[in-house]
This record gives structure tokens, C-alpha cells and sequence, in this order.
């Protein structure tokens, strides 16, 4: 089978491989689509903490399965339309023994501690595996997964329909995000980011958008919201300047959720958490529950409108020089169109 092949810094050469071998309570899943995020460009870029070559990338993909290896009390069957939970739990740490093993101690990912999905097959375990509906196309499914990150984000905090809600950042995440929060009732929303095309995207989707590189964002913000700041702000970006910024946006006692994957400590104003008595919280990945939920969300969301480009896998280098320029949404891998 094919397969995209991280092989060191910048490499990513689609090679010829094996079919995997199963092992007990195991699937082979043939992969439809497979998205490509950040986290996977830090893997291309040779700066991810633990991703080793040579390694297949991707966590977000469907697919169906074709081939499964003593499937227990399982649900999921031969020919079954799946999505993969691709989190990796030790079940010994504290967060695992007390029901939170997505923040495990020694959390890994298919994809980043394993090989991922940015092939025409992938093995999973069984247990990692939610079906989709038949009806559901492939980019949808493969939205699934940062879907999920956006559902747990925003089920950290209590949030009203009538609280003003700030998305830094107009990536994926943020606008899956947004997405979430118009789904679930609030009415006033803004998102901000620095890139034209997604400040259009955001607008596309019927969000005020704004744009982050304007010196006057904070008091835009301020403007819209009665000089108090926002209720509760998401952080999207993973960006030390927004990090900084972020604490100016919220009103007294208002909610800041980071949901950014920061590569290193950044400098966050505590005197301004201090004197506002401001709440934070963080946000890693998702529970499980919030993949089902995810699946159960994604058919009625504008979730294909995310992804820009489709490339067949044998283009994955090409795609991932697509990702480093920032000119483009969500890219999905279709190893079945090679």
C-alpha cells in the first residue's frame, strides 16, 4: 500500500509499504480522507517533542473497515463507516484512574507515537473506533476529530446565550469552535486572525470577524461590547503575542479557555488576571464522549466549507508546502484517489 512517510525535517516522501498486520482486537481501516492540522506541520518541520521518523502522520480521517481481528462485545463490523479517537491512555496516572485519560500523564496519539492515517490503510484498535453514517461525506468525517476539540473546549466553562464570545484565531479550531457556540445558543460571537482568507472564511459562515493585525482591535472589541470586554474569549492561535493580548479582551470576572496548543511557556499578564479576577481554563483534546458527540454534530454543521483543498495522497509533500505558506484552510489527503 501507499503511504506518506515523515522520513526527517521537511520529508515527507509517499513510499510503498506493507498492509498492517493485525493483532488481536484490531481493524484494518481504508482510509477515505485524512486531514492535515498544525500539530502534523510541527511533525513535517521536525520541532514535535515525540514524533520519530519514520512515522505516517494523521489523527483526523474515516475511512471504513475492511478487515477486524477478534472483535470481542464490539459494535463496529466489517464494512462499518468509522472515524478514529486516536488518543493513546497509559490507564495507570491519576487522570486516567480518576475517568480523564485524554489529559493522561503520558498521553500519546496514532499519528504522532504511532502511524497515523495519511495512508491507504491503518490499523486501530477496536475500541478507538466510532461509526459514521453512510450519508456522511469523506471531508466531513474527517472533520470529526478538531470538531471534538472545539465540543470540549467549549463544554469547560458555563456559557449563556446572552454572553458575548471572543475566538482568537480563525483556523480550524476556532471557527469549529464558533461553530459549537452558535450551535449551542449564543447569539453574539466574534473571531479575530490575521489571515485574509480566513477572516473571509469566518464571514463566509455568517461570523462578525475581525481583522487581528489592526492596532485598533482592542478597542474595536471594547466598542462592540460597552467598553466592558468580552464575556468568555477562546484562545485558538497557540500565539506568544496573543497569549499576551488576551487578558485586555475580557471584561472583570470574565473567562479566558486556551484551547491553543502552545509550543513553549508564553507570557501571560497575571496582574491582569489578578485585578480582573479573571477565570482561565485549559483545554487538551477531548473525552471521548466528545468524539461521539462530534459524530452525532457533524451532519448538520458547514463543516465541508473548512476544507480548501483535496489532494490525492501521492501529492502529500506538495501538501504540506501548502500548509507551511498559510494561504490555505483545511487540506485533506485522499489515498484513494492516488
Amino acid at each position: 500500500m501507499q503511504s506518506a512517510r515523515y522520513l526527517g525535517p521537511n520529508r515527507i516522501e509517499v513510499l510503498e509499504v506493507s498492509v498492517p498486520t493485525l493483532n488481536q482486537g484490531e481493524a484494518l481501516v481504508e482510509v477515505e480522507a485524512c486531514g492535515i492540522c498544525a500539530s502534523d506541520l510541527s511533525i513535517f518541520k521536525g520541532v514535535h517533542p515525540r514524533a520519530r521518523p519514520p512515522l505516517t502522520p494523521g489523527h483526523e480521517f474515516c475511512g471504513r473497515v475492511v478487515d477486524i481481528k477478534g472483535i470481542g462485545e464490539s459494535s463496529i463490523r466489517v464494512s462499518d463507516r468509522v472515524t478514529a479517537y486516536p488518543l493513546i491512555s497509559c490507564g495507570r496516572c491519576f487522570a486516567c484512574r480518576h475517568g480523564n485519560p485524554h489529559v493522561c500523564r503520558e498521553l500519546k496519539l496514532y499519528g504522532f507515537d504511532g502511524d497515523g492515517g495519511m495512508a491507504e490503510y491503518v490499523k486501530l484498535p477496536v475500541r478507538n473506533l466510532i461509526k459514521i453514517s453512510e450519508s456522511l461525506t469523506s471531508d466531513v468525517g474527517a472533520m470529526i476529530e478538531p470538531l471534538a476539540v472545539g465540543i470540549h473546549s467549549f463544554s469547560r466553562i458555563p456559557i449563556q446565550p446572552e454572553d458575548t464570545v471572543l475566538i482568537l484565531g480563525a483556523g480550524t479550531i476556532g471557527l469549529v469552535t464558533a461553530l459549537v457556540a452558535r450551535e449551542r445558543g449564543v447569539r453574539k460571537l466574534l473571531i479575530t486572525d490575521v489571515a485574509p482568507c480566513r477572516i473571509e472564511l469566518a464571514r463566509e459562515l455568517g461570523f462578525e470577524a475581525l481583522d487581528a493585525r489592526d492596532p485598533g482591535l482592542v478597542a474595536a472589541i471594547l466598542g462592540v461590547t460597552n467598553g466592558e470586554g468580552a464575556d468568555v474569549l477562546f484562545e485558538c492561535t497557540g500565539s506568544p503575542d496573543v497569549a499576551l493580548q488576551m487578558t485586555d479582551l475580557v471584561r472583570v470576572r470574565g473567562t479566558v479557555v486556551n484551547a491553543g496548543v502552545f509550543k513553549k511557556p508564553a507570557l501571560v499578564n497575571l496582574q491582569a488576571v489578578n485585578f480582573k479576577e479573571l477565570q482561565m481554563a485549559g483545554s487538551r483534546v477531548y473525552a471521548f464522549e466528545d468524539f461521539r458527540s462530534a459524530a452525532e454534530l457533524a451532519p448538520s454543521l458547514p463543516l465541508s466549507k473548512l476544507t480548501t483543498d483535496h489532494l490525492p495522497l501521492t501529492q502529500a509533500a506538495v501538501a504540506f508546502d501548502m500548509l507551511v505558506s498559510g494561504a490555505h484552510g483545511k487540506i485533506l489527503l485522499e489515498p484513494q484517489g492516488a
